[in-house]
């Protein structure tokens, strides 16, 4: 029997946008929410907006120059939900625990997000029906 990954709670969910700011002013619109923050990540190639709802951050992100996976999401998919982030205490041991249950990686060992200041990895979407499942350890600021 395959062992449990201790999962804190749904970190974020991204949703990749053809246009973050019209993304950011039809949900701010329809939720009533205000921006919590932005962050440009260059090496993901990718503009995001968040909200926070709990302590879940609802992303919309948009591809920074149309080569990036944001972009090629949208091609074969849609605007639409991407990533299903899960918060975990820590990355490395998570993904050890993963790589035990069989899971299929997308990365073999976390990735260090310097915006963030934090670990994480990312699942085969192929495998967990078009969703990119992430773990991420520490808190979304």
């Amino acid at each position: 029997m395959p062992q449990k990954v201790k999962v804190n709670f749904v970190d974020h969910i991204s949703i990749a946008v053809r246009d973050v700011a019209k993304a950011e002013r039809d949900f701010a619109e329809a939720f009533g929410w205000e921006v919590s923050g932005r962050y440009v990540d260059t090496g993901e190639k990718i503009r995001v907006s968040y909200f926070m709802v709990g302590p879940t951050a609802v992303e919309v992100m948009e591809d920074l120059d149309g080569s990036g996976e944001v972009a090629k999401f949208i091609e074969k998919h849609g605007e639409g939900v991407m990533v299903l982030s899960f918060n975990v205490d820590n990355c490395g041991q998570a993904l050890q625990a993963l790589t035990e249950n069989g899971a299929k990686l997308l990365d073999e060992k976390p990735r260090f997000a310097k915006e963030l200041n934090r670990y994480f990895a990312f699942l085969h979407p192929k495998f967990y029906h078009g969703v990119l499942p992430e773990i991420i350890d520490g808190e979304y600021k």
